[in-house]
């Protein structure tokens, strides 16, 4: 006998008793090393106004969760596009395979189409799971480790302007500005709760935060342009130390600015190994050194994952390093993206999309699109893998090119 269909329906932040039942689900199936209290319902509940906060039931019964809002994503060439941004998705384990993700993602993509979103973006807890709604992984990040005990910032290196040690209370009204101006492809929008959370001002209920330290570089003109975050964990055997420096955001506007606080980094006494998670896979950091193999990338991972809704406004949205063009038929299940496209590259970075009637040179699937089109993604590997069809020799290779950056894109903001 088939199970009854699941009912959606929209959560109200200021309906106490099921934003608890929300919260909790969300923090049972994330596994959360904490426990759900009312502390934590009301340091989180000024976050959701203006969100979408949504739940399937099964009768009176909350088992599944999931909420949007409006976010800004950077394209290259430093402009942005405005985001559908999903989170906090999850359904308890006694109603897998009901349909409850379904219902509320495919309401979710069309509700922001309609609203015009050129892309809805989100952070996998598992890569299996997003694809078939279209999605596809436009970004990813390293963890970086730097030993230490035989890194040397090479001579020749440019350090110019000055370092301060500074409070969390002195970075926050600087830190905003800063990260403004140095974002990147990829980048995300981070609101007032983020910066006051992360620079533990306000932490979590019933946390106790490491200790930290903050350091901003100036330029030559007093004006900061980049700074560095960091924690510590103290280690000593036998009187040797072992300790290690945790890089918790670190934010650079010039070369300049990345080289004086990385040089900062590399001097730190009684500390053995600097470790830095959510950064470029792509970090110039080996380059500065005079032994390179003092910075290794240890790990890498998918981190963003984007689904194209209005092709033609988000590629149209940012720049190319090189012209060219081509024509292609994107497919899409669930019907926001699908048609046939024409692009162009013109000689001064800016780009067009436009439906088209032209024979098309290739097909591909919108999530293989939105893996691209930060400037990242393998789109030769995805027609290697058979995913991307091709109409026309060499029309791949030229789309791919057309589509990369020189850089990687970059988050390293969790939402």
């Amino acid at each position: 006998m088939a199970a009854d269909p699941l009912a959606l329906r929209a959560i109200d932040p200021d309906d106490t008793a099921t934003l608890d039942r929300w919260m909790a689900n969300t923090a049972l199936v994330f596994t959360a090393p904490f426990r759900h209290t009312a502390e934590r319902r009301e340091f989180r509940r000024p976050t959701f106004a203006g969100q979408r906060l949504t739940a399937a039931y099964d009768a009176d019964a909350l088992v599944a969760t999931y909420r949007s809002y409006d976010w800004q994503v950077t394209v290259p060439g430093g402009g942005s596009v405005a985001a559908n941004a999903i989170s906090s998705v999850t359904v308890l384990p006694t109603h897998r395979r009901r349909g409850a993700l379904t219902g509320l993602i495919h309401a979710d993509l069309a509700a922001a189409a309609r609203r015009g979103a050129p892309v809805a973006v989100l952070i996998a807890s598992e890569a299996g799971i997003y694809g078939r709604y279209g999605f596809g992984p436009a970004t990813e990040t390293a963890t970086w480790t730097l030993d230490l005990r035989t890194a040397r910032i090479a001579p020749d290196v440019p350090r110019q302007g000055t370092l301060e040690l500074v409070g969390a209370e002195q970075l926050r009204p600087l830190a905003p500005a800063v990260f403004e101006a140095a974002r990147t492809p990829g980048h995300t929008d981070r609101n007032d709760w983020w910066w006051d959370l992360n620079l533990d001002l306000t932490p979590w209920p019933g946390d106790t935060p490491d200790p930290t330290a903050a350091v901003v570089h100036r330029d030559p003109d007093g004006v900061p342009r980049g700074y560095c975050v960091y924690s510590w964990k103290d280690d000593w055997t036998a009187g040797v130390y072992n300790s290690v420096a945790r890089v918790r955001d670190l934010q650079a506007e010039t070369p300049q600015a990345y080289a004086a606080l990385w040089g900062y980094l590399a001097e730190l006494d009684l500390i053995s190994t600097v470790s830095a998670q959510d950064r470029p896979v792509d970090e110039p950091l080996p380059w500065l050194l005079t032994d390179p193999r003092a910075a290794r990338r240890t790990e890498s991972t998918d981190f963003l994952w984007a689904r194209l809704l209005d092709p033609a406004a988000a590629l149209t949205a940012r720049r190319y390093e090189s012209p060219g063009s081509a024509v292609f038929e994107l497919t899409d299940p669930l019907g926001h993206a699908a048609g046939r496209f024409a692009f162009e590259a013109h000689a001064d970075g800016t780009g067009r999309c436009t439906p088209s009637r032209e024979p098309a040179e290739l097909t591909l699937p919108v999530g293989v699109l939105s893996a691209c089109w930060l400037g990242g993604g393998d789109l030769p590997a995805a027609h290697l893998a058979g995913r991307v069809l091709e109409h026309a020799p060499g029309a791949t290779a030229r789309l791919a090119r057309l589509l990369r950056t020189t850089r990687a894109p970059w988050t390293g903001t969790w939402f």
